[in-house]
């Protein structure tokens, strides 16, 4: 019989069954699609080289490049807030406050590394960092430095880890001991809890048994100019200005907008007294900061002052006088909370999706989920609404809160939990106009949506969607599989990212076993293909001001709960939510293998792997992954580098069940002219192993498993110059599948040929 060329359908389907999908491919792993034909997908590693890393779990990263031609990364983790550049990681984190502790606050154990630290309504939360000085020592350590906060006894103790371990027990550190705490650590995981204030706002029942969804740190970052904006969902906005030399720390936007002049006049005032008069108060909001001789630092015009020259302040002058004075922006009429951030494309207006209204004679309003509030064109200093600017706000009507919002190049699409919104600049009076697209439309996560050649797609609850002048369902031939394999109550997780160079985009999310993103799926917006995968990465770089995409790979490190000897399988950790469900993980030098993770203890232990020794660790030993955190660039060379040392990926892609004649007869393969092109390939002999499973039937396993068969599954090493390969194998169905799991290998599929005959009817 002549030889039968394999014609397959691009694209991975999952939607019908295995047998169905004949002429087509129904598993794959790190393999896409291109011009039709599927290949290995581009390696991975650090973008830096200088071992540099960063704490916590990324969720949002932004590449932008200065005035100067500084190219940044800004990051926001659950516990920090850092800038990169050149392959260092600068922390910029905020101070939420710095107080100067009672006598002798610090506590100490004997042979222990755990201290505790008495500071009076601290307000910290577990993950936080501090930065603790001018201790004495006390228990034979002096206690210096920055320190991650791991327990909260009371609301007046917290408890850290020392490099090392007491030699007594006492209690000491003097009466100059200062704590810098940094803004408090969110969750790295969705979690619940129950009870009064435990959910997000408006969420739960007060007194309420039943558990309430708290979800993770999220944040929304980006440029103004130089400088950076960082805004945590459901909290608040922070500013970095550009300072690559100190890199000095990040502030509230309401701190920025106080510190900057927008107007110059002259005020008389007595001394001791909170009225001035003014000779002009044009430009002067309730809210703005006043400056000069003679007016405390700080002070602010209050809620009390109706328009005229004569100005109420917060707090009464040191002198009398008649001085030239200025007045900020007001910071107190900026949001302080939002659900998320953008900045338009045209105009550059700052827009807050989610905020509390504007009011004049209030500064406490109550926020509001669904309240689009913008600044000023060109000015995000200005929230005051004035026939003189552009600030303004408008209530979104359908859903419950606002999730996120997409920019293109004519408007912003804006997502709440139920519908979907235009938001187009229109210009004075209204600024911005408003128009409904649909609604009973549902997105995955703040993170689920890019834009790409004018277009709109996101990953919903249940489906995917695409917005490109209308709001359609996106076909997908993997939607059963994608929602059959994903944990939904991690799916705020979901992360998005489009990978330019091969018209991709891509969707990371957390499998059913898995409280992290560990599986992805992918669509070629140009072929209209899908391929999926499995790989863990918590945050998509969509910028590309870089040469490469970059996605982020990071965990919070945790500590070990109890010791453990060089035998122990199962090991106790104190928080390992954000651990993947496998992987290999770090205690001192030696390298450790688990299997399974089950709340906060890791399974299936291989102690002592990668040629390390096992060990004893004591309790509160640092405990963590073998890959630093990271941003890594992707598609570079063909291996997996994140740890520094190449490592193949293993790659495959397996085709549907294929038959002679819909089943009639039994199939006989004796000969495969491969067809496979290794260009790119680094490895001295780059090769793949193809792979022929038979059965008899759709339902039956295959190879031995099925008792039907006559011969089980056949390994065909395929090498670069493999012209043929000679096999012996019968089956009513077959399929093939292509493998590599060598270093240096690139490779992509092209048409197989088949010496293929019918073989009797049993």
């Amino acid at each position: 019989m002549p030889l039968q060329k394999l014609v397959l359908q691009a694209g991975v389907n999952r939607e019908t069954t295995n047998y169905a999908n004949e002429g087509g491919f129904f598993v794959s792993e790190k393999v896409r699609f291109r011009g039709g034909f599927a290949q290995k997908i581009g390696g991975w590693q650090n973008i830096t080289d200088s071992g540099d890393s960063f704490d916590g779990v990324v969720r949002f990263v932004w590449n932008y490049v200065t005035l100067l031609s500084q190219n940044l990364l800004a990051l926001g983790t659950n516990q920090k807030l850092y800038m990169e550049l050149g392959g260092d990681y600068h922390d910029i984190t905020p101070l939420r406050t710095t107080v100067t502790l009672g006598s002798n606050p610090i506590a100490t154990t004997n042979d222990s590394k755990l201290v505790t630290i008495t500071a009076t309504s601290h307000g910290a939360t577990i993950g936080t960092y501090v930065t603790i000085s001018g201790a004495t020592a006390v228990g034979g350590i002096t206690v210096s430095g920055e320190y991650e906060i791991i327990g909260v006894p009371s609301d007046n103790t917290f408890t850290i880890i020392n490099s090392t371990a007491a030699s007594s027990t006492a209690a000491g550190g003097g009466s100059s001991v200062v704590v810098e705490f940094q803004i408090n650590s969110g969750p790295s995981v969705a979690t619940s809890a129950v009870g009064w204030g435990s959910g997000p706002w408006g969420s739960g029942v007060w007194g309420s048994s039943v558990p309430v969804g708290i979800p993770m740190r999220l944040w929304s970052i980006l440029n103004y100019g130089n400088d950076a904006i960082f805004a945590e969902r459901e909290g608040n906005i922070y500013y970095w200005v550009d300072d690559t030399t100190n890199w000095s720390r990040a502030i509230t936007l309401k701190e920025k907008i106080n510190s900057v002049v927008k107007v110059s006049t002259t005020a008389t005032f007595a001394s001791g007294s909170t009225t001035i008069v003014v000779s002009d108060a044009t430009g002067i909001n309730t809210g703005s900061v006043i400056s000069g001789s003679g007016i405390p630092s700080g002070a602010f015009v209050t809620t009390s002052w109706t328009g005229s020259t004569s100005l109420t302040l917060s707090a009464a002058t040191t002198s009398s006088g008649t001085v030239t004075v200025t007045a900020s922006y007001s910071g107190l009429q900026a949001p302080d909370k939002t659900m998320s951030i953008n900045l338009s494309p045209v105009k550059d207006f700052l827009i807050c999706l989610g905020s509390k209204p504007f009011n004049p004679l209030d500064f406490n309003t109550t926020f509001d989920p669904l309240l689009v509030r913008w600044s000023d064109q060109e000015n995000i200093y200005e929230w005051v609404p004035e026939i003189t600017n552009q600030s303004g706000e408008q209530r979104l009507s359908n859903g419950s809160f606002i999730v996120t919002s997409s920019a293109t190049r004519q408007e912003i699409i804006i997502f709440t939990d139920t519908a979907v919104y235009s938001m187009q600049y229109v210009g004075p009076p209204f600024v911005w106009s408003f128009n409904l697209l649909e609604q009973d439309i549902s997105v995955a996560s703040q993170n689920a949506v890019v834009a790409v050649n004018n277009a709109v797609y996101w990953m919903g609850q249940d489906k995917f969607f695409v917005y490109d002048g209308r709001v359609q369902t996106l076909p997908c031939t993997l939607r059963q599989h994608v929602y059959g394999t994903m944990n939904r109550l991690q799916i705020s997780q979901v992360i998005s990212g489009i990978n330019e160079p091969y018209s991709e985009i891509w969707w990371f999310y957390p499998g059913t076993d898995s409280q992290v993103n560990s599986l992805y799926v992918a669509f070629n917006y140009l072929d209209g293909t899908w391929h999926y995968g499995s790989l863990n990465r918590t945050a998509y770089v969509q910028q590309t001001l870089r040469t490469y995409p970059m996605l982020a790979n990071s965990i919070q490190t945790s500590y070990l709960a109890a010791a453990i000897d060089s035998s122990q399988t199962t090991i106790n950790v104190l928080n390992g939510a954000s651990y993947p469900s496998a992987g290999t993980v770090i205690i001192e030098s030696e390298k450790i293998t688990y299997t399974g993770i089950s709340s906060n203890t890791l399974t299936g232990c291989v102690r002592g792997a990668e040629g390390t020794t096992a060990a004893s660790h004591s309790i509160y030993s640092e405990v963590s992954m073998e890959a630093i955190n990271q941003v890594m660039f992707h598609e570079i060379g063909l291996d997996n580098v994140e740890t520094g040392t190449a490592k193949p990926i293993t790659a495959f892609i397996e085709t549907s069940d294929f038959d002679i004649g819909d089943g009639n007869n039994f199939s006989f393969v004796s000969r495969i002219i491969p067809d496979m092109k290794f260009s790119g390939s680094s490895a001295s002999s780059p090769s793949v192993t193809l792979t022929l499973y038979p059965h008899n039937y759709p339902g039956a396993p295959y190879g031995t498993g099925d008792a039907d068969s006559v011969t089980a599954s056949v390994l065909l090493p395929v090498e670069q110059y493999t012209e043929q390969v000679y096999t012996r194998i019968r089956g009513r169905q077959l399929a093939f599948r292509v493998t590599s799991s060598d270093l240096g290998v690139a490779w992509q599929m092209g048409a197989m040929r088949l010496d293929i005959r019918p073989d009797g009817r049993r």
